[in-house]
């Protein structure tokens, strides 16, 4: 469905950098209507939107790059695909980075959600191909 960038989450690259953040992901379930919403800063706000769920497991990107794009006059954060372990019965409904500045998830600041090509099973695992986890310009 879409990709969005919360307002948090610029804030939190312009201020920082990617370099200097703790960069994580997660998966949700339950439902993708309200998790676009810009005004979310944490996967707390993630998880109190109506319908939604955060699965449990926690992974660390590998592999994280930045490149200039000139064509589409934007810059890119990409890394190594994502890979979640098997969880029956669990639909995974899209996947959140998010910056890892604390024990909570009210810490945790949102940097992207992404539901394009969701909902997913995760009965057998799931791997997630990640084009760009964060698009800025």
């Amino acid at each position: 469905m879409a990709e969005s960038y919360p307002n948090r989450g610029k804030w939190r690259i312009t201020k920082s950098g990617i370099d200097n953040l703790t960069v994580r992901a997660c998966v949700f379930t339950g439902t993708q209507t309200g998790v676009h919403a810009l005004t979310l800063n944490t996967v707390a706000d993630l998880d109190a939107v109506t319908g939604v769920g955060i699965h449990t497991e926690r992974v660390t990107p590998t592999g994280i790059t930045v490149t200039q794009d000139d064509a589409n006059n934007r810059a890119a954060v990409d890394c190594a695909d994502l890979v979640f372990a098997a969880a029956p019965g669990v639909v995974a409904q899209g996947v959140a980075f998010y910056h890892e500045t604390g024990a909570s998830d009210a810490q945790r600041e949102l940097l992207s959600v992404h539901t394009t090509n969701f909902p997913k099973p995760m009965d057998g695992g799931l791997a997630i191909g990640v084009a760009d986890f964060l698009r800025q310009g």
